[in-house]
């Protein structure tokens, strides 16, 4: 049908477009027009409140009061600052007039340092006068103050030192007592006047040092008792060598181990070095360690008084292997090896 009107034309859209436009203007005018009214209405009647009034009014109080209170506040911590200040220019005053006038030489180096330290932290010193001399004097005497007290805490360390010096003194004198008291004691249980041998084997290191210190010689030698080289202690008597008294020694423990025999004697005189018995018989010992045949007047007068003495029952015991064929011409002779054999022989043990 070609009279209708198509929908989508766009010339009719805008038409109606705008109409409807029109339209929702106006009624957006009507209605502010009526929200003005009532604001200014709301508005008037709030003005004319009186509980409204009140109200305002006690806002108003309430911030002049907080503006008063914090004004008050703000006065009243000056106030108390400045107080707080000349307080504290009224204590330095006094703390100055008193470091004024006092014994710098009576302080010691610590607390001199500590008022030092106050004053100089102080705000205000410039006010007092004669302060900054004051402060140079007492670095000064804080020096020598400091050098005083080094001094006698040296001194003190010092004397600490010599006492302790002292009282290890006497702890060393009485260990050296004690030492002594017990060397003493060892001394007599030794009883170094009757033993010039002692086997090693039985002394303790003590007892072989205290030994040693009185004289005896540590050697080896052959024992005819033991039949073997051993170590001994032993102290020449007389003008007699070592082997010589070792040998008096060894012949002797060997003598005390046979049963039979009675008395033994060891002789420092012209008789035989030893003499024993064995039923009631008197036998000899004599021991040789080559000086007899160097001295022939003297070794023929000793053999003879032997012989005429002891006859056949004395035996010579030589040191050395080497000496049994020189003595073998004066009797009976033995070296170390053989001497138990030789004296059993003789004796008839």
């Amino acid at each position: 049908m070609s009279g209708e009107v198509e929908a989508d034309d766009p010339i009719i859209l805008i038409v109606i477009g705008g109409i409807a436009l029109v339209v929702i203007s106006k009624f957006l005018q009507t209605q502010l027009l009526i929200l003005k009214e009532n604001l200014i209405y709301d508005f008037y009647f709030i003005i004319n409140n009186y509980l409204v009034h009140l109200g305002l009014f006690f806002l108003l109080g309430v911030f002049v009061s907080y503006v008063c209170y914090a004004i008050y506040q703000k006065i009243r911590r000056r106030k108390k600052e400045k107080m707080k200040v000349w307080r504290k220019l009224d204590e330095e005053q006094l703390f100055v007039d008193k470091f004024l006038k006092e014994d710098l030489g009576s302080f010691s180096y610590d607390d001199l340092k500590l008022r030092l330290d106050e004053i100089e932290g102080m705000n205000f010193l410039k006010k007092y006068e004669g302060l900054r001399f004051r402060i140079k004097d007492a670095k000064n005497v804080l020096i020598e103050v400091g050098h005083k007290e080094r001094l006698r805490e040296i001194d003190n360390k010092r004397e600490f030192a010599e006492r302790e010096v002292k009282e290890l003194e006497l702890k060393i004198e009485e260990l050296r007592k004690s030492d002594v008291q017990k060397k003493n004691s060892l001394r007599c249980e030794l009883e170094m006047d009757e033993n010039k041998v002692f086997d090693k084997f039985d002394l303790n290191e003590e007892e072989i040092n205290i030994l040693l210190e009185e004289g005896y010689r540590q050697v080896n030698e052959y024992c005819v008792f033991q039949k073997r080289v051993i170590t001994v202690l032993i102290r020449p008597t007389l003008n007699h060598s070592v082997a010589h008294t070792f040998l008096v020694w060894s012949v002797r423990q060997l003598l005390e181990s046979y049963f039979e025999v009675e008395e033994i004697v060891e002789h420092e005189t012209r008789d035989a070095d030893l003499t024993f018995k064995i039923k009631s018989r008197l036998f000899a010992i004599e021991i040789e360690t080559g000086t007899l045949l160097r001295k022939k007047d003297q070794s023929e007068k000793k053999i003879k008084s032997l012989n005429r003495k002891y006859k056949n029952r004395w035996l010579i015991v030589v040191s050395k292997r080497e000496l049994v064929k020189k003595y073998s011409s004066f009797g009976l002779c033995s070296q170390r090896k053989w001497v138990s054999e030789k004296l059993e022989k003789m004796a008839g043990i």
